[in-house]
């Protein structure tokens, strides 16, 4: 069974999060407060989270169905960790 930790993941998304808006990142945010507002700003950028090399090389697969454009930062990990799990990973914490 394939592993990932928690960290990998966390420092994954909060780096293209904060390379995309310039912005510090926490869990409280908005994502839109990094993507920008609306679902079509949503459903591009899950295109560029799928596309991180990293998560591209685990298989991330995120759809529009699984991040709603209210989500903040915490939720959007939530999902992430949900699509790494469906597909049979152990998340670790280390």
């Amino acid at each position: 069974m394939p592993q990932r930790s928690y960290q990998d993941i966390h420092d994954w998304l909060f780096d293209r999060l904060r390379r995309t808006s310039g912005k510090y990142v926490t869990y409280n945010h908005k994502v839109s407060t990094h993507i920008g507002t609306g679902t079509t700003a949503l459903h591009a950028y899950l295109n560029v989270i799928n596309n991180v090399p990293e998560f591209k090389a685990d298989g991330l697969t995120l759809v529009p169905g699984n991040v709603l454009a209210s989500f903040n930062v915490e939720q959007l990990l939530g999902a992430i960790f949900d699509d790494y799990k469906s597909r049979g990973w152990t998340i670790y914490y280390a």
